[in-house]
């Protein structure tokens, strides 16, 4: 990937994630959880008073966070008990997800995985 990158990029040290972004919509790639940006993963089960800082904190030490969101109820601002991080490093992202499924968080047992494209069937 890093010589297909530099061939059509000219990207020498770290690629680019707005040429990844080229590379997979050119090749019409559609890799699972791979947001062009980074590798997107599901939290589920946080407690309705679970903040952004919360996942910052469980998933910076394994590797490069770039974005996280918990999802919140529209009135209440409450979180629904789910969220997604954005990691950059596939492998960081795995490490992530196998030490954290499972992990207790308060009274409450994470399930963590990458973020599957649903496909709805009509």
């Amino acid at each position: 990937l890093d010589n297909l990158l530099n061939m059509a990029y000219g990207v020498k040290s770290r690629f680019s994630p707005m040429a990844i972004d080229g590379v997979t919509s050119l090749a019409g790639i559609n890799i699972p959880g791979h947001a062009g940006s980074g590798w997107c993963i599901f939290v589920y089960n946080l407690a309705p008073d679970a903040d952004e800082s919360i996942l910052w904190q469980m998933f910076g030490p394994f590797g490069a966070v770039t974005n996280v969101k918990v999802i919140r109820d529209f009135n209440t601002n409450k979180c629904k008990g789910f969220g997604f991080v954005t990691m950059t490093n596939y492998d960081e992202a795995a490490v992530a997800i196998a030490s954290l499924n499972g992990y207790r968080l308060g009274d409450r047992v994470l399930q963590v995985s990458f973020k599957t494209n649903k496909t709805h069937k009509a």
